[in-house]
């Protein structure tokens, strides 16, 4: 157990260098935490800048950096100890229903046997874990309007990402009835979008935004179906709410914004570069689901701040900038799913 010189104002944050990893280390940073980022960079990303810029004016002093693996259950514990946070934050999985259908040995090796090791190491030092699901888990609800925590989920997961998923949420409740000192928060959120320090291109606000400017067309492939979206900045926002009031009531909570048909995300961003719209088969995404967050909304008095022309603004002047530098660099550092993959969806 960790309490002896734990302080409240330290996060240890699992894939702290990836999407939302790093934009919840930025904003603890801002907020005067020390962060520990742990992370194996397996997407190679310019470790180096995304440090510099989650450090921001407070230079390295606050942030510490791992290279590490969830597989590798020596580093990790050894350095939780040692960095002594009263939360873990757990992003460091593979994420995506492509990449994790495309390799499922891995898939399991890291978001099921790592992510035990995570559970296992906050259970046995009774460090508060927060772990990151995904609003995936519904699979296909279409018809279902505004679907709540404890809606009957399917019986066959839709893809590998969201099987072990599941089998991780339920390997976080059973370690807690066995461990009643073990606490824990399961997160649910939409599809994410905006700016971080690592940035994600191929999440739907920023792929949409980055075809629109880039590419002069969206693809679409399901143009009626739903799907929720939330800014990485509201989603981090929602995070430091369980981390300020250090108590919530539910296992699991469902976290985002926006409940709109696909076509609908693609209105405002042709508003800002005006584009076509171009019908394809080139989706393996069967999602189509609108999401009930009020329960986290409700018990902690939250509301999302980031409107999603703003999401997608800010998206579009970061790929008008860097557009020569993304390109020639063949998506370097911010692509989750193959190069082969990305080039058949733009």
């Amino acid at each position: 157990m960790l309490n002896e010189g734990q302080t409240r104002k330290r996060l240890f944050i699992i894939g702290g260098l990836g999407y939302v990893g790093s934009k919840l280390a930025q904003d603890a940073v801002s907020r005067e935490y020390d962060v520990a980022l742990y992370d194996s960079l397996i997407y190679e990303q310019d470790h180096a800048r995304i440090i510099k810029d989650i450090a921001g004016d407070a230079g390295r002093s606050r942030v510490t950096f791992i290279m590490g693996d969830t597989r590798n259950r020596a580093l990790l514990e050894e350095s939780i100890r040692h960095f002594r946070p009263r939360f873990v934050f757990h992003f460091g999985e593979l994420v995506g229903p492509y990449a994790c259908d495309h390799n499922p040995r891995l898939t399991e090796d890291i978001n099921y046997n790592g992510s035990r090791n995570v559970v296992d190491i906050c259970a046995d030092l009774s460090i508060t874990l927060i772990y990151n699901s995904s609003t995936s888990v519904y699979g296909n609800r279409q018809g279902v309007k505004f679907i709540r925590e404890d809606h009957v989920l399917p019986e066959k997961p839709a893809s590998n990402y969201c099987k072990f998923k599941l089998l991780m949420e339920e390997y976080i409740k059973s370690k807690r009835r066995e461990i009643p000192r073990f606490r824990a928060v399961i997160f649910r959120p939409g599809t994410v979008g905006g700016m971080a320090p690592r940035m994600r291109i191929e999440l739907l606000p920023n792929y949409f935004t980055y075809c629109a400017v880039a590419r002069g067309a969206i693809k679409i492939s399901k143009p009626d179906t739903y799907r929720s979206v939330i800014d990485v900045k509201d989603l981090a926002s929602a995070y430091f709410k369980v981390v300020d009031a250090g108590w919530w009531k539910q296992p699991v909570y469902n976290i985002s914004n926006y409940n709109l048909t696909i076509i609908d995300y693609t209105k405002p961003i042709q508003n800002l570069a005006p584009c076509e719209i171009v019908a394809t088969q080139e989706s393996s995404d069967l999602r189509d689901l609108q999401i009930d967050c009020s329960a986290f909304e409700n018990e902690f008095a939250y509301k999302p701040a980031v409107t999603y022309e703003d999401t997608v603004k800010a998206v579009a002047g970061w790929v008008k900038e860097n557009k020569q530098t993304i390109e020639e660099s063949n998506y370097a550092g911010i692509l989750n799913t193959s190069l082969d993959r990305w080039l058949k969806l733009i």
